[in-house]
């Protein structure tokens, strides 16, 4: 055979193509499930660039063969989107299975904003809408959820409307704007008064028809809610807030019969949270009582009222006061009251003693004026609790003080009585404790007034008690003693005018003890020479003798002593113990 070897092919070959079918079959297997996936992300990415073709998009694959459902937005883009799919994948079939859109009856879109927060819902058209909606919105920074359903039957003005209401959503917050066909409404409540103001602006400026826009947007809530209105120098200045502009304007026109021709000047902003209750009529009550001060402010916050500054001629702080308890509605209080009166005409003093007090009540022109004349009244009347009902005024007539001060001198010389200023006119009517006492009060009550005060007095004289026994006598001159010691006007004799009245009391209760001899008997302290402190009391003691003989007790029943520092009730280490010390005594024999 030549050396060379011969191979031989075995005649059954075809043995083997089962295995080679089987080994194709398992291959094929495997492949075509990736093959379908690719198809359809292919045609599911082709589909995604014509969003208005189909809505909700879901792809079929059998092999090459497609199934493609969905909702047809447009019969038009859909066509044109199926060609490019047969041209653009490997598809050999595409079977259109998607429904056509749905008619909306009536077409409703709904736009709210809760926060930074936008919800979109209800129908929006397959044009693109949807898209620009969300654009809008994001571009005011706020966060898109969505859940609009795509439908037919839009009403041709849907563009504008829509961005009409999203750019509404700029300026509320809380913010509902719902369109219905051709017709929108909004509501909500403006984030500020500026936002306020431009979405009234914006929705009366609409250019929509009026009944195509409907509007019912509130101010911003505010708290604490307060109203003020200041009057200064001809200028009524409102500030604070409303809740709507109609009760403005009317506040505006109260401001201005209030100021009786002032200018008003309008700042006021709208805002919700309004107090419960009448505001309107707190309102009117705070405006109006505004025009009973010649400067000033009031103030509502929620439901207490502020008023304060200068009161108007004849206008008191207690006359605001009476007006807040017969006219301020139910609901609301007076947190503060600080009125000072105004000029008042004709200018007002009276003092009346009855009984043991002594009730002032009229005006003072300040704080300093008020406290001198209780002061004197206190000093004066030594037997009488001093009752202060005085009201600060202005108008007070040249002197006001000094007429006061004589005027109630007098008026504690009198065992009851009354006195009265009206402007520069003085009156003095009552009771003298003895005619002596009446004599000399009637003779000198108007020549001691300031000169542009007039004077005039009545006065009858009281009628003497019953007579007193020595032990009586001595104790009743003790008691009017005890409740005030005499004074005198220098460190010599002369008795102080504010001890007049202590003096006629005692006099006309001495005129009473018939028949008893009394001892005046003056105390100094330990200061100084004995025997000049001893000079200095008899002549003190015979001061009082000189007085009560003037007032009619026969003065040989009356003897003046002087003790100087010899008989001290107290000892002399202290201011207050050698006040005690310097005294007189009476003693009935």
């Amino acid at each position: 055979m030549g050396g060379k070897t011969s191979m031989h092919l075995p005649k059954k070959w075809w043995i083997g193509l089962p295995v080679l079918f089987g080994l194709a079959y398992f291959a094929q297997g495997a492949v075509a499930p990736r093959l379908e996936d690719d198809l359809r992300t292919a045609i599911l990415s082709r589909v995604a660039q014509s969003p208005d073709a189909i809505d909700r998009p879901e792809v079929r694959v059998a092999g090459r063969d497609v199934v493609l459902a969905g909702i047809s937005l447009s019969p038009d883009v859909k066509a044109q989107l199926l060609t490019a799919l047969g041209v653009e994948t490997p598809a050999r079939r595409i079977i259109d299975a998607t429904q056509p859109l749905s008619r909306a009856t009536p077409f409703v879109l709904r736009l709210e904003r809760r926060g930074g927060k936008a919800i979109i819902s209800g129908n929006v058209p397959p044009t693109g809408a949807r898209e620009r909606l969300r654009a809008e919105i994001a571009a005011l920074g706020l966060e898109v959820s969505d859940s609009a359903a795509y439908a037919d039957g839009a009403p041709q003005s849907f563009p504008d409307l829509a961005s009409f209401a999203v750019r509404r959503l700029a300026e509320l917050d809380p913010a509902s704007a719902t369109m219905t066909d051709a017709t929108l409404s909004v509501s909500g409540e403006a984030r500020s008064a500026p936002d306020y103001d431009k979405a009234l602006a914006a929705l009366k400026a609409s250019p929509f028809s009026a009944s195509a826009v409907k509007v019912d947007v509130s101010p911003p809530r505010v708290s604490p809610y307060v109203f003020s209105a200041a009057a200064r120098d001809g200028v009524i200045s409102l500030s604070g807030h409303l809740p709507n502009d109609d009760l403005r304007k009317q506040v505006v026109a109260m401001a201005a019969v209030a100021g009786a021709g002032a200018a008003v000047s309008d700042a006021i902003q709208l805002g919700a949270g309004a107090p419960a209750g009448d505001f309107a009529g707190a309102l009117a009550f705070a405006v109006g009582e505004l025009g009973k001060l010649s400067q000033g402010k009031v103030a509502v916050s929620d439901g207490k009222i502020i008023i304060e500054g200068q009161g108007r001629h004849n206008i008191l702080g207690e006359t605001i006061r009476a007006d807040a308890k017969a006219r301020l509605p139910s609901g609301f209080e007076i947190a503060r009251l600080d009125v000072m009166a105004g000029p008042i005409a004709p200018y007002v003093f009276s003092a009346q003693r009855a009984g043991g007090d002594v009730t002032l009540t009229g005006y003072a022109p300040d704080e300093a004026v008020r406290n001198r004349i209780v002061e004197t009244a206190r000093r004066n009347f030594f037997d009488a609790k001093v009752v202060d009902r005085l009201i600060i005024a202005k108008g007070a007539p040249q002197n006001f003080a000094e007429a006061t001060d004589h005027s109630l001198a007098a008026l504690a010389r009198l065992d009851e009585g009354k006195l009265a200023i009206n402007d520069s006119n003085v009156s003095l009517a009552g009771v003298a404790r003895h005619q002596s006492a009446r004599a000399e009060i009637a003779a000198s009550f108007a020549d001691a007034l300031p000169q542009s005060f007039r004077g005039e007095a009545q006065l009858s004289t009281r009628i003497v008690g019953s007579p007193l026994v020595a032990s009586q006598c001595g104790a009743a001159l003790s008691e009017l003693l005890a409740k005030s010691p005499i004074v005198f006007a220098s460190d010599d004799s002369a008795i102080a005018a504010e001890s007049s009245p202590l003096i006629d009391a005692i006099a006309a209760t001495a005129l009473r003890c018939q028949g008893a001899a009394l001892e005046i008997a003056a105390h100094t302290d330990n200061v100084g020479i004995a025997e000049v402190n001893v000079g200095r009391s008899k002549r003190r003691a015979q001061a009082v003798v000189d007085r009560l003989a003037k007032a009619g007790l026969d003065p040989f029943r009356i003897s003046a002593v002087g003790y100087g520092g010899e008989r001290p009730i107290a000892s002399n280490d202290s201011d207050e113990n050698r006040a005690r010390n310097r005294r007189v005594e009476i003693v009935v024999k």
